[in-house]
């Protein structure tokens, strides 16, 4: 079974692949349930595994979170807490990983972590979206820019705080970098404001603003 598990390029299988490169063996989804429990793939849902040989390198787990994040429910994106730390906005290492989606609220609890989908309006969602390359894997993945992700996790943190109240929370609850708040696209900011249309993320624009 070991060749057939490492001639898959990425780090993560869905079902359906599996079962074509079984094809030639008698029950394939019984082989699939008997790699699960000999723990050469990881389910994280119904139909979608980690190979368990491809994130072990030496004594580290290398996985693709952002990818599988995208994978596991879509159409979605990364964004809020974990966005804001791949791009070093904020102090803290994130341990839950939240995308937004035009789907209904989701939540997978897998053995590698929480992965929770929120909702957005399509006008809200479709600004702000940008692809990075993997580190841990091939291919890309979709995340939230830095102003989106800025803006989501106000949007769904902040709402009734005044401009006062929010500045407040952004440099002290949250922590964030000044220096990278000010780094922000000014003009995508007011653009993703305006597809919101919410009285938070225009307060936001203006604490940003005196910042």
């Amino acid at each position: 079974m070991g060749p057939i598990l490492h001639s898959i390029q990425t780090p993560y299988v869905d079902a359906q692949t599996l079962l074509t490169l079984l094809s030639e063996y008698r029950k394939p989804r019984e082989w699939i349930l008997r790699m699960v429990k000999k723990g050469h793939l990881i389910r994280l849902k119904n139909g979608f595994y980690l190979i368990e040989d491809k994130i072990k390198r030496e004594l580290h787990s290398w996985i693709p979170y952002e990818q599988i994040a995208n994978l596991l429910y879509g159409p979605s994106y990364v964004s809020l807490e974990w966005a804001l730390s791949f791009y070093g906005m904020i102090p803290e290492r994130v341990y839950s990983l939240t995308s937004m989606t035009l789907g209904s609220h989701k939540e997978y609890n897998t053995p590698i972590g929480t992965f929770t989908y929120d909702n957005l309006s399509l006008k809200r969602y479709s600004i702000g979206i940008t692809q990075k390359p993997s580190m841990h894997s091939i291919g890309n993945f979709l995340i939230a820019t830095p102003e989106k992700a800025l803006v989501d996790w106000i949007f769904k943190t902040c709402k009734g705080f005044n401009k006062t109240m929010l500045k407040t929370d952004i440099l002290e609850s949250k922590r964030m970098n000044v220096d990278s708040i000010r780094q922000l696209d000014k003009n995508l900011l007011m653009e993703i404001a305006e597809s919101y249309r919410a009285k938070i993320v225009d307060e936001l624009v203006n604490v940003i603003g005196i910042l």
